[in-house]
């Protein structure tokens, strides 16, 4: 049984740590009739409200610089929603979704309505498998991939300059941070490597998040050094990639670290308290002369000495939040031949995991929207 010490003390010791939501009483802001039932007048709305769609009315026209986009009205020939530009000699009907990064601005038979592809984001956005989507909305899986790639590309600039806004810690309170590194993919590269005896390249990435707050995953992408063929990975971080990561993130922000056995972890940055648990295990040597394996331990109480006040912190050292946001992240990967080692489709990919791991009690849908608003502001 556990100690009454043991239960008095919290893993998570942040108190505006943030609650897991039951997704089956969490609802998004649209769903699939409401897209799928509506008017080609009323989507654009809909979608405008949303901030899926970029409104032209008053903006440059993008094809002559030139003239101004007008209010959205009826093609003649066409009888089809678009804005129209003010230019002379210009005059060029432009359709809503025109520049957009992730619904297609298409004529003739092949165009898809806007109707279908906001219900293909939407169900893409609920990770859907591709061939559910195809039995539900008759889609050609390479229109699926489409919106996927078109997605992973959205998402990966916005969260790398995003993330270099994250701050950990307070500087004021002890805060748990944990960090740790996995592999995503491996691959042997043959004859091509410098040595032959070490042919296998991993795609290995160091993570850091604050106990509470999965907004605060920072991830690092690794160069680790090659390895034997049958070897079980890349090993751990070296030093010299994790001193930058710490000092960067860490320095004099009054963090509890929390990290797996790695020697690397041990450098000393200022205002950082380090504990460690070892993931493996340990044969000892008993009182009664016998040995013994021991178990891995993945929870343990420590204590720490505040230097400034003295004070005792006891605390659980252990990377159960890391871990399972390793777990989170692979669980949304597709490796394949197009997204392997050094790729950059595997790359999107991490990143838009990520992205789903800071936001993963929020409505994608409106997420989306912020998305897309910040990309079509950058230019138009």
């Amino acid at each position: 049984m556990k100690t009454k010490a043991w239960k008095n003390i919290p893993y998570v010791r942040d108190p505006n740590v943030v609650k897991k939501q039951k997704m089956d009483r969490f609802k998004w802001k649209r769903s699939l009739p409401d897209l799928l039932q509506a008017s080609d007048a009323k989507i654009v709305h809909l979608l405008r409200q949303d901030g899926l769609l970029f409104k032209w009315e008053g903006k440059t026209c993008p094809r002559c610089g030139k003239g101004c986009m007008s209010k959205l009205l009826a093609q003649p020939t066409t009888h089809v929603l678009k804005h129209r530009c003010n230019h002379r000699g210009c005059q060029a009907y432009l359709n809503p979704q025109h520049l957009h990064p992730l619904f297609l601005d298409a004529r003739g038979s092949a165009a898809t309505s806007l109707q279908h592809q906001a219900a293909l984001l939407m169900l893409i956005l609920n990770n859907v498998k591709y061939a559910t989507i195809h039995r539900l909305l008759h889609v050609n899986h390479k229109a699926n991939e489409d919106m996927k790639r078109r997605l992973l590309g959205l998402r990966k600039p916005w969260v790398e300059e995003k993330e270099k806004e994250i701050v950990l810690g307070n500087a004021k309170t002890w805060v748990d941070i944990e960090a740790d590194e996995t592999t995503f993919d491996k691959v042997n590269v043959g004859t091509a490597a410098e040595d032959p005896q070490k042919p296998m390249q991993w795609e290995q990435w160091c993570g850091i998040v604050q106990r509470g707050r999965p907004e605060t995953l920072i991830l690092h992408r690794l160069m680790p050094a090659m390895s034997e063929a049958r070897a079980p990975g890349p090993g751990a971080i070296r030093k010299t990639e994790w001193t930058p990561l710490a000092r960067r993130h860490l320095t004099n922000r009054r963090v509890i670290l929390h990290t797996d056995a790695a020697k690397s972890y041990r450098v000393k940055v200022d205002g950082v308290l380090h504990d460690r648990v070892v993931h493996c295990k340990k044969r000892v040597k008993g009182k009664d002369g016998k040995w013994r394996w021991k178990n891995p331990t993945y929870v343990n109480i420590v204590r720490h000495k505040d230097p400034v006040s003295q004070k005792v912190l006891r605390v659980k050292s252990g990377t159960q939040i890391i871990d399972r946001a390793w777990q989170f992240l692979k669980d949304l990967l597709i490796v394949n031949q197009n997204s392997k080692v050094g790729s950059v489709s595997l790359r999107s990919q991490i990143r838009s995991a990520q992205y789903e791991y800071w936001r993963r009690n929020q409505d994608f849908w409106v997420g989306t929207g912020e998305l897309v608003q910040w990309f079509m502001g950058s230019f138009a």
